[in-house]
């Protein structure tokens, strides 16, 4: 495990009620970093903050999925609150979405809800948090994605395995994209901008996902950027 100091940073963490959130959230509250928990309203726990010890500052807010004004205002007041933001980790409902979702169902309906939830989500807290980055002169940016943005479910197992959906596929190779395009222009002003992909059986493996998040996060992996760590 890589042994990295993050005491007195700040993070925010965009789907921090997600297993995976939870999970990073718990991670670096360890670690003495103060933390920005944004979440969907439709995902609001007001019993998180108190997963996190005392000393940390913990600063939780939801949002309207899609709605760009009120993403801006919660970003700011926790730029606010904080001084500044070191790090944004976009952590998604995968398990989640995949419960809700019928991969049998090819709906539109089906569709504009996950692309909205997902990519225009992601796409809003990026907008927000990267300008502030900016200000700082450096930062570092983590998106977690699906493996089957690559070649559908089933990659690597010699098989496609229809466990997913056409929906999950087609947004995780948009998430894929708009990580690459947007590290390819934001590199240069000395912002981070990487990935982990997550096969379905390592959305609860807590030890490789803390693993992967503090590659990127700790500087070890700055070498890399527009890079995504594929977990199978």
């Amino acid at each position: 495990m890589i042994d990295k100091s993050y005491r007195g940073q700040n993070c925010i963490i965009f789907g921090a009620n997600s297993m995976i959130g939870k999970i990073i959230g718990k991670f670096l509250a360890q670690k003495d970093m103060n933390l920005g928990l944004v979440d969907l309203n439709c995902y609001k726990d007001s019993r998180i903050v108190k997963n996190f010890k005392k000393q940390n500052n913990i600063i939780y807010q939801t949002v309207r999925s899609g709605d760009k004004e009120e993403m801006n205002r919660v970003i700011g007041e926790i730029y606010h609150n904080f001084g500044e933001i070191n790090y944004l980790i976009c952590a998604f409902y995968f398990q989640e979405t995949r419960n809700k979702i019928n991969p049998d169902d090819l709906s539109l309906e089906t569709w504009d809800v996950l692309f909205q939830d997902w990519i225009v989500n992601y796409f809003l807290v990026l907008k927000s948090v990267v300008p502030l980055m900016l200000k700082s002169e450096g930062g570092k940016v983590v998106f977690f994605n699906t493996t089957t943005g690559y070649t559908g479910e089933g990659e690597g197992e010699g098989e496609i395995i229809l466990n997913g959906s056409i929906h999950e596929s087609a947004c995780s190779s948009g998430i894929t994209g708009m990580l690459t395009s947007i590290a390819a222009d934001i590199i240069p002003q000395g912002i981070s901008v990487n990935g982990i992909a997550l096969g379905k059986e390592d959305i609860n493996d807590s030890e490789r996902i803390i693993w992967a998040i503090n590659l990127w996060l700790s500087g070890l992996g700055d070498y890399s950027c527009g890079q995504i760590i594929r977990l199978y």
